[in-house]
Parts: C-alpha cells; sequence; structure tokens
C-alpha cells in the first residue's frame, strides 16, 4: 500500500537525502516544505498518510506543527534530528502525534521502517480513542436516561421499568435517542421547580 508522505524540514540537503531514501519505496513525498507554515497548507492540500518533522525547525516553529498536523489533519508524526538528541528534540518528542524519532546519518530500511510502524501506531492509537469517545458517551447516556428514570418515578408513582418504557416508547415515538428523551425530561423537570 502506497503512502504518501509530507517533509518539513529547512535543511535542502537532509530533504534531499530522506527523498532518496524513499525512492522504489511504497513511501512517496507528496509534498516537501522548508518551514511549519508552509507544511501546514501543503497537509491541508495533499492529507498525507505521514509526516517527517525536521527538528531544526526550531522550538517554537517545530511546536506550533507538531501539535496542528496530529491534531487539525490526523496525521502521524516522526522527528527528524541531527546527530545528537538534544532537548529541543526530545521536548517536541513528546507531543501527541509524534510516534517516533529517527536520529541522523538516516539508513533507508530505518526510516522505512519507523515510519509504517508509526502510521500503524497512530492508527491504533485513534481507534482506542474513538472507542474511548463511544464508552463514554454510553456512559453519559446511561447517567442521563437513570437520572430522567428516577424523576418520573418520584412524579408518576411509576416503577423503574415503566418509567424505563416511557423514555424508550417517546424514543421510538419520535425517532430520537433515549438519551435526548431523557434531557428533555430533565429538562421540563428542572423548568418546572423553577417556576413560582
Amino acid at each position: 500500500m502506497e503512502r504518501s508522505v509530507l517533509l518539513v524540514d529547512p535543511d535542502a540537503a537532509r530533504q534531499r537525502r530522506i527523498t532518496q531514501s524513499l525512492e522504489g519505496t511504497n513511501f512517496q513525498i507528496a509534498a516537501a516544505a522548508r518551514d511549519s507554515e508552509e507544511g501546514l497548507r501543503l497537509a491541508a492540500m495533499v492529507r498525507p498518510d505521514i509526516a517527517l518533522i525536521g527538528t531544526a525547525l526550531g522550538n517554537g516553529a517545530g511546536m506550533h506543527v507538531t501539535e496542528r498536523l496530529p491534531k487539525e489533519y490526523n496525521v502521524p508524526l516522526v522527528l527528524l534530528a541531527s546527530g545528537s538528541l538534544e532537548s529541543p528534540s526530545m521536548e517536541l518528542a513528546t507531543h501527541k502525534g509524534v510516534m517516533g524519532i529517527v536520529v541522523e546519518p538516516v539508513q533507508a530500511a530505518t526510516l522505512r521502517a519507523t515510519i509504517e510502524v508509526a502510521v500503524c501506531r497512530f492508527q491504533e492509537l485513534c481507534a482506542l480513542q474513538q472507542k474511548g469517545e463511544t464508552l463514554r458517551r454510553t456512559v453519559e447516556a446511561r447517567k442521563v436516561i437513570e437520572r430522567a428514570k428516577g424523576l418520573l418515578m418520584d412524579a408518576g408513582r411509576t416503577s423503574e421499568g415503566e418509567a424505563y418504557a416511557r423514555i424508550r416508547r417517546k424514543s421510538m415515538d419520535t425517532q430520537q435517542p433515549m438519551a435526548e428523551i431523557a434531557r428533555a425530561i430533565i429538562l421540563s423537570a428542572e423548568m418546572s421547580l423553577k417556576m413560582p
């Protein structure tokens, strides 16, 4: 499967080396930028599978691009560090979307393996976050439904089963989620309590 790569690095010589390292592989440089703003513009246009970010951008510009690419474009990142891992590089490496770091001199095989692993790990992370968000919404909906059931039970002297059945029936009749019906019941109860 071919993967598109966004390369953001102010070092033209390193850009050439990285491009040559990826020739003849399933990774294609879709766009190359020399600064973070250009990198973000290109990301919006080409929608890459991964971005390679040179730590030579500097901490400010590097922070800017490493924060925005994963969040706004859902792009995993691999950092390209020069000869040593100085503290700015390590600070960038702790950002959410950074899935790997490669230190020069870059070996072609290492770069390709790092990119592939980074893309796979990022996809796994996104899937886990999506599952977590779904679970959070489910728990929140259950809490709202439980509260609405309690209000119906108190107001109508009905059983828990009957209160649930009423919410469910209304949900089916209006084709609205049960949590929305429950929120309407809670809002109605709160409004009636506030009335003089």
